[in-house]
């Protein structure tokens, strides 16, 4: 399941869900509704975004109106069915604002950066796909209907099913295009994934504890203030909890990363934090992500970290999850 946040405002906070484990059951008796509009008939699978945007041809169900998604599905068992839990791969970002059933369609933008690229999606799969745009439950279980369409994907370069293949030779031609700019207003961004959601595989047992590991999703901090005032970019994780169940949020750890940044941004990535299951206080204290001194950080930066998570062997069974909040001042 996918789940996403959007932050675009000076000293902006976002929450990220983690989950350690666990999975949905998939709905019965899934149909196609309607169809997928991209913005984009061709493409290559290495593009980050896969498309510009994609438009269903109608909204969600009210059941399902709160989230949505552009998702490509494979058959990655080879049974000839597709699973709509495990078998789908969201493309990213996915929508959770709500009210996707009081709209006309739905519309999934692609954000610019973004690693989700059709061929991660595919792992070196060729052929006829399908393309869906999934609506999500409060619970983000997606809808037993959908929107799609289906796609050619040969070589590094996907099409449209139905559009022709593009032409081997042929003759050219030119256009000139003309734009005007702006200058936008100045301000801090920080935008939180491609969907929000990071899920932990299942701890396994290492020597006295239980160990699991796994990747945040790319946080992007954006900024265009003249003043150059510089910024930083901090996270604190709650308490992850299975029902009555809970567990503290110090025995997560990460080590931070700068995954890119624009020319001259100066920033820098946090310090490693280890998780406290023998000492500290691991991620349960607000701890730097990454920052941009006074006099820079003009720009664009990707922000990553690897997350390390250690529990006692005692910890009850079930699938826990924590929220993780970033904020950039």
């Amino acid at each position: 399941m996918h789940k996403s946040f959007r932050a675009a405002a000076l000293g902006g906070a976002v929450a990220l869900g983690l989950v350690v484990t666990g999975l949905v059951a998939a709905p019965a008796n899934a149909a196609s509704i309607g169809t997928v509009t991209l913005s984009e008939t061709t493409g290559s699978i290495n593009a980050g975004p896969f498309v510009t945007s994609a438009k269903s041809s109608g909204p969600c169900p009210a059941a399902y109106s709160q989230g949505a998604s552009l998702d490509v599905m494979v058959d990655t068992n080879g049974d000839g069915t597709l699973d709509p839990v495990s078998e789908r791969f969201s493309l990213g970002p996915t929508l959770n604002e709500g009210g996707y059933d009081k709209v006309p369609f739905v519309e999934v933008k692609g954000v610019a950066g973004t690693a989700r690229t059709l061929e991660t999606r595919l792992q070196g799969r060729k052929g006829e796909f399908e393309l869906r745009i999934t609506c999500l439950s409060m619970q983000f279980e997606p809808a037993p209907d959908y929107y799609s369409t289906k796609i050619v994907v040969e070589g590094d370069t996907w099409r449209l099913k139905d559009s022709t293949p593009p032409p081997t030779g042929g003759v050219k031609g030119e256009e000139k295009i003309t734009t005007t700019v702006q200058a936008p207003a100045e301000q801090l961004t920080m935008t939180v994934g491609d969907d929000g959601q990071v899920t932990l595989p299942t701890p396994a047992l290492a020597g006295d504890r239980l160990s699991s590991s796994g990747q945040l999703d790319p946080v992007t901090v954006t900024d265009n203030r003249s003043a150059k005032p510089g910024w930083n970019t901090t996270a604190q994780v709650s308490a992850f909890s299975s029902g009555a169940n809970t567990f503290d949020g110090k025995y997560l750890g990460w080590t931070p990363s700068v995954v890119s940044q624009s020319s001259g941004q100066g920033v820098v990535a946090g310090a490693a934090v280890a998780p406290g299951f023998s000492a500290g206080t691991g991620l349960s204290e607000a701890r730097p992500l990454g920052s941009a001194p006074a006099g820079s950080g003009i720009g664009s930066a990707v922000l990553g970290a690897g997350l390390s998570l250690e529990l006692p062997t005692t910890t009850p069974a079930g699938t826990y999850v924590a929220t993780l909040t970033l904020t950039t001042l």
